[in-house]
């Protein structure tokens, strides 16, 4: 008896030390899948960002992409499978935190196109990482056109795209995502002068 003792004692050592380990493995791929997506999906939107003027209101045409160090704002489209078409317009930033819980990086999106006077679209926000230390975007590109490109901290009240944008994010336990470089499609050094942008619902281009 006392030697079967022993041996259910350390057979259940041993299950327990597995079950934690099944978890911290479980929890560990979870993680690593969370990463996945959500790198996943600041590739494919940051990749297809459209160079559109906002002409909704009888105010000053502004450009719709606006980069900033902690936030980053452009037009771009969901997936058919999401359920919202159109463009849409989209805000990415990091809302701080305290202490151990950190900041979260939140993104907001709204349709890109015009509402009768007085209507509002309703945000659709949704926080896509949490215990986020630190995140920094940066733009490569000229603000003239005879000006040698160069890395930036912000990117606004330009008429154009960057050529690069890098986004660098790192957690409040020490671990740095491994920075990402993305091309949007659309040249936006060759787009200048012409600019397209929306007129009572359709697209139009500066001339």
């Amino acid at each position: 008896m006392s030697l079967l003792s022993v041996m259910m004692l350390l057979l259940y050592g041993s299950l327990r030390t597995c079950v934690q380990n099944w978890d911290a493995g479980e929890k560990k791929i979870a993680e690593v899948n969370q990463l996945a997506v959500v790198q996943k999906f600041f590739k494919n939107r940051l990749e297809s960002i459209f160079p559109l003027n906002d002409n909704f209101s009888a105010e000053e045409k502004k450009f719709s992409f606006q980069g900033e160090q902690e936030r980053i704002q452009f037009v771009s489209a969901m997936p058919a499978s999401a359920g919202r078409f159109g463009l849409q317009l989209f805000t990415l930033e990091l809302e701080p935190g305290r202490g151990a819980k950190g900041g979260k990086i939140s993104v907001s999106i709204a349709p890109f196109f015009p509402l009768l006077e007085g209507k509002e679209w309703d945000d659709e926000k949704v926080v896509i990482l949490e215990k986020v230390k630190k995140m920094e975007f940066s733009y490569f590109g000229a603000e003239e056109r005879n000006d040698e490109p160069e890395w930036k901290n912000e990117w606004l009240e330009m008429k154009k795209l960057p050529l690069l944008i890098s986004v660098a994010i790192e957690f409040i336990n020490g671990d740095i995502w491994p920075e990402l470089v993305v091309s949007p499609r659309i040249d936006g050094q060759a787009i200048t002068e012409n600019i397209f942008g929306i007129e009572d619902g359709r697209f139009t281009q500066d001339r």
